[in-house]
C-alpha cells in the first residue's frame, strides 16, 4: 500500500514574528497509522510524558515510552504507533532563527548542532541518528521542558527572550546527553560512523586524519579501534567498497573501464586492474563480459 504524506506549514502554528510553540497532546491509536507520514517546515522536539509504542522516523522504528525524547528535522518523515490506550506528549515546535545569532558559537564533538545549519544534509544514517537525536531524558531536561511550557503559557513581560534562552539551554542539555550516549558506546559508535562515511563518500578523496579529528580521536587510535572491532583496516574496507561499486557499474552500465576507475575513487588505472582481479578473480574487462548486462 502506498503511503500518504501530510505536510504541516509553519504558518499553521507560529505567529509571523515569533516562530515558537509548545503544546501538550493526548493521542490515541486511531489518530495514527503506518501508512500516513508527516513532514513539516519546522523543527520539533517531542517529550513523551506517558504511554508507550513506537516512534517511526524515516526507515526505522524507535521505542517510545515515558521519558523518551526525539529531535525531529523538517526533512524527517514521521508517524507514531501507539500500543497503550493513549500517549501524552509535549511538542516543542520552533525555527532556528530564534537563536540564529548564537549558532556559529554552538558546537560539539558529535555534530549535534549541525542539524540547524543551512548546509545540513540528511546523511547521518539511522544508527548515527539514534545516537544523536533519539534519547532517554533526565530530570534536568524535564524541568527545562516544563519551564518552557510555563513561560509560553503565562507570557509574562519579556517572555519571548526568556523562551529563547530556555530553548537554547534545553538544546545544549540535549546535545550533552547525546554526547554522553556516544561516549558510553564509543568503539561501536566509531565503527558505525566510519562505515557510514565510507558508504556515502567512498568515491571521494578520503582524509583519515580529518575523519579522526571529526570523531574526536587521533588517527592511530581510530585505526586501532576499527581494526579491533572489525578485524580489518579502514583502508581495506574503503578499497572493498570502491571495488564493489566498480563491479556494479561494470555489470549495469556501458561506462568505460577508465571512467569507472576514477568514478569509484581510484586514481591509478593499473592499480585498479590489479586490485579488482585480486578481489574478484577477473580483470575488469573479463568481469564485464561474464556478468555485464550490455
Amino acid at each position: 500500500m502506498k503511503r500518504r504524506k501530510a505536510f504541516f506549514k509553519a504558518s499553521q502554528f507560529f505567529r509571523p514574528d515569533f516562530p515558537f510553540r509548545i503544546t501538550r497532546f493526548k493521542h490515541t491509536p486511531k489518530e495514527f497509522n503506518d501508512n500516513i507520514r508527516c513532514r513539516r517546515e519546522f523543527w520539533k522536539i517531542i517529550y513523551v510524558e506517558s504511554g508507550s509504542g513506537w516512534k517511526v522516523i524515516n526507515s526505522r522504528r524507535y521505542p517510545l515510552k515515558s521519558g523518551s525524547l526525539f529531535v525531529i528535522h523538517p526533512e524527517d518523515d514521521t508517524t507514531i504507533i501507539i500500543e497503550t490506550e493513549f500517549i501524552q506528549v509535549l511538542n516543542i515546535l520552533f525555527m532556528p532563527e530564534l537563536f540564529e545569532s548564537m549558532l556559529h558559537c554552538l558546537s560539539d564533538d558529535f555534530d549535534f548542532f549541525s542539524i540547524f545549519h543551512d548546509n545540513f544534509r540528511q546523511e547521518i544514517g539511522d544508527d548515527r541518528r539514534e545516537l544523536l537525536h533519539v534519547l532517554e531524558s533526565n530530570r534536568e531536561i524535564l524541568h527545562q521542558v516544563q519551564s518552557l511550557e510555563k513561560e509560553f503559557s503565562d507570557q509574562e513581560p519579556n517572555y519571548r527572550n526568556a523562551i529563547r534562552l530556555k530553548l537554547l539551554d534545553l538544546l545544549i542539555r540535549i546535545s550533552r546527553l547525546s554526547a554522553s550516549k556516544l561516549r558510553k558506546n564509543r568503539h561501536a559508535n566509531v565503527v558505525s560512523y566510519v562505515n557510514h562515511i565510507i558508504g556515502k563518500h567512498y568515491a571521494e578523496d578520503f582524509d583519515l586524519g580529518f575523519l579522526a579529528e571529526k570523531i574526536g580521536v587521533d588517527k592511530s587510535t581510530l585505526c586501532r579501534i576499527f581494526r579491533t572491532e572489525c578485524g580489518t583496516t579502514i583502508s581495506l574496507k574503503l578499497r572493498q567498497r570502491r571495488l564493489a561499486a566498480a563491479a556494479e557499474m561494470l555489470k549495469k552500465s556501458s561506462t568505460t573501464i577508465s571512467e569507472i576507475c576514477y568514478a569509484c575513487g581510484f586514481n591509478d588505472l593499473s592499480y585498479f586492474y590489479r586490485a579488482f582481479k585480486a578481489e574478484t578473480g577477473y580483470n575488469p574487462g573479463d568481469y564485464r563480459k561474464k556478468f555485464g548486462l550490455y
